[in-house]
C-alpha cells in the first residue's frame, strides 16, 4: 500500500504562532520529541506503512536547515521538498492547492506535529471499504493536561473540537472549533433533523492525519476561498453531504449548467479541466463529487437532504471519522503545553508511536556518566557528567551538563549547558541556552541563546534575549 495507490504529504510551513516563547524563529517542525525533531515522527510513521516517497510543504527560508536535519537521521523514505514564499500568508489548504498537480492519486495528508500510534494500513482499508471522500482519525482528547505550564502563570484555555457524527456509521455531520462560539453552539435545523441520532463530542482531538481523494484536493484549484484544511475545507465538505445534487440531463455529453437561470463560468472551468480526469462520469444516476461540490458553493436555493434522500442514491460526498481506542497515545504538538507533556511522555510511549526500542531514545555518540538517570532521552554528542541526578528528561544535542546537577521533568533544546550545582524543575530550556552555577530554576522558560546568571533564583518565569514576546495562553 504503498505511493502507487496512495501518496503522501506532510505540512511543515507552518510558522509556529503558538510557540514564540520556544522558537524565536526557528522552524517549528525541528522542535525535539525526544532526541528526533518532530517532523519525524509522522514522517517514521509512513515509512514503517509501507511509503517510499513523501512531499513535504516547507518554508522557503527553512528548506535547507530541515532538509540537512532529515538527511542526518538517515530516513529510507525519498523526501520531495515543495517550498511555499516565507512571507506568505499560505494556509494548510492553500499549500495543497499549490500542490495539486504533483498529486496523481489519493491523498494522505498529515500535520509536521502530529505524534499519534495510528495503524495506517486500517485507515487505509476503511478509507476504501466506505468509498469515503475524506476520512479522519480522532484520539481521544486531554492527554496533555497532567503538566504545568512553565512561564509566567495564566489561566489556560484548552482548544476543544466539537464533532457531531453518527454513532451507528462513524459519518462526521458536524465540525468546528468551540473558541467558535461564545457560550451556545447553534446547528443547522435540517441536521437535526435529518440525523436525530447525531453524537456532539468535545473530548475528542483531530489528530491531523486526513485520508483525502483526489478530487477534494482538485476542488481547492477550483474553490480558491478555503485557506486553512481544518478550519474551512474539512468543514465546507462535511456540510456537502447535506445537500441535494443539481438535476443531471439524461446522457453524458453535457458540457455546461444552468446555474438558477444563468450559465456560471466556474461550470466551464470545471467541465472542461476536470471531467475528463474524473474517474466518475455524470450519467443518469451518478454524480461526480467534484461537479457536486462545486455546483453547491454557488448555488444558494438549496432543496432539504430529504428530498435527496428519498432518492435512495448513494451521496457521492461522504465523511468518516475513524475513533481510535480509548488508550491510544496522540497529541498535536502546537503549544507549549502539548510541547512539554510530549516529551515527558515519550520514554514510555516511544516503543508504540516508532516500533522502535527505548534504546533508540538514548544516542550512541552521547557520553552519560552519570549513575542516577532514569527516564531519559539523550541526543547525539551530548555529555551528561557524574555527579548528576536526571528524571524523566529530554535531553536534546549537544548539551553539556556538568556535576552536582539535578535537573527533573525538562526539556532542554540542542546545545544546552548546564553548570555545577544547579537544579532545574519542570523547566524548557531553549537552544544554546547556558545555566550558570548554582541557579535554581523551576516552571521557567528559558529563551535561545539567553545566560541565566550564576545564583539566579527564578520560578514560573520566561527569560528571554527577545523584546517584544508575550505569553500566549
Amino acid at each position: 500500500m504503498g505511493q502507487q495507490e496512495f501518496q503522501a504529504v506532510v505540512l511543515a510551513a507552518g510558522k509556529g504562532t503558538r510557540l514564540p516563547e520556544i522558537l524565536e524563529g526557528r522552524p517549528k517542525c525541528l522542535l525535539p520529541i525526544g532526541p528526533y525533531p518532530m517532523i519525524w515522527y509522522p514522517l517514521q510513521l509512513l515509512q514503517r506503512h509501507g511509503f517510499n516517497e513523501v512531499l513535504v510543504i516547507v518554508q522557503e527560508s527553512e528548506k535547507s536547515e530541515i532538509q540537512q536535519r532529515m538527511d542526518r537521521l538517515q530516513l529510507k523514505l525519498k523526501l520531495d521538498y515543495y517550498c511555499i514564499p516565507t512571507d506568505s500568508e499560505c494556509g494548510t489548504a492553500d499549500s495543497l492547492r499549490l500542490v495539486s498537480d504533483k498529486l496523481k492519486a489519493d491523498v494522505v495528508v498529515l500535520s509536521c506535529d502530529t505524534v499519534v500510534e495510528a495503524n495506517l494500513y486500517h485507515l487505509l482499508s476503511k478509507f476504501r471499504e466506505r468509498d469515503a471522500s475524506i476520512q479522519l482519525l480522532f484520539v481521544e482528547g486531554g492527554q496533555d493536561q497532567d503538566v504545568t505550564i512553565p512561564g509566567p502563570k495564566s489561566k489556560y484555555k484548552a482548544e476543544k473540537d466539537l464533532i457531531g457524527y453518527d454513532q451507528a456509521t462513524s459519518k462526521v455531520l458536524f465540525m468546528a472549533s468551540a473558541s467558535d462560539f461564545e457560550e451556545t453552539v447553534k446547528l443547522p435545523g435540517h441536521l437535526l433533523r435529518e440525523n436525530p441520532e447525531m453524537t456532539i463530542s468535545s473530548s475528542l482531538l483531530d489528530a491531523h492525519i486526513y485520508i483525502m481523494k483526489k478530487w477534494v484536493v482538485e476542488y481547492l484549484t477550483v474553490s480558491d476561498s478555503l485557506s486553512a484544511v481544518k478550519g474551512e475545507l474539512l468543514p465546507h465538505i462535511i456540510k456537502k453531504q447535506m445537500l441535494q445534487p443539481p438535476a443531471i440531463p439524461e446522457g453524458e455529453g453535457v458540457s455546461e449548467f444552468n446555474v438558477n437561470g444563468k450559465t456560471d463560468e466556474i461550470f466551464k472551468v470545471f467541465f472542461y479541466l476536470f471531467l475528463p480526469k474524473m474517474s466518475v462520469y455524470i450519467t443518469k444516476h451518478t454524480i461526480s463529487p467534484l461537479q457536486f461540490a462545486v455546483h453547491t458553493e454557488l448555488d444558494t436555493k438549496i432543496h432539504k437532504a430529504s428530498n435527496y434522500n428519498k432518492q435512495k442514491l448513494s451521496h457521492p460526498i461522504r465523511c468518516y471519522a475513524h475513533f481510535a481506542d480509548a488508550n491510544t497515545f496522540g497529541l498535536r504538538v502546537n503549544n507549549v503545553r502539548s510541547f512539554l507533556s510530549c516529551n515527558l511522555k515519550i520514554f514510555e510511549r516511544f516503543p508504540a508511536l516508532t516500533g522502535l526500542t527505548e534504546r533508540e531514545l538514548v544516542s550512541q555518540t552521547s557520553s552519560i556518566k552519570s549513575t542516577q538517570i532514569s527516564k531519559c532521552a539523550v541526543g547525539d554528542m551530548t555529555t551528561i557528567s557524574e555527579k548528576t541526578s536526571l528524571n524523566t528528561n529530554v535531553v536534546a544535542n549537544g548539551c553539556s551538563i556538568q556535576p552536582k546537577t539535578r535537573i527533573n521533568n525538562s526539556v532542554l533544546m540542542d546545545g544546552v549547558t548546564v553548570e555545577e550545582s544547579v537544579i532545574i524543575d519542570n523547566c524548557i530550556i531553549g537552544e544554546k541556552a547556558v545555566v550558570k552555577s548554582g541557579s535554581v530554576l523551576k516552571n521557567c522558560l528559558v529563551g535561545p541563546h539567553f545566560i541565566v546568571g550564576a545564583n539566579t533564583k527564578k520560578e514560573n518565569v520566561y527569560l528571554s534575549n527577545a523584546d517584544g514576546f508575550m505569553t500566549i495562553d
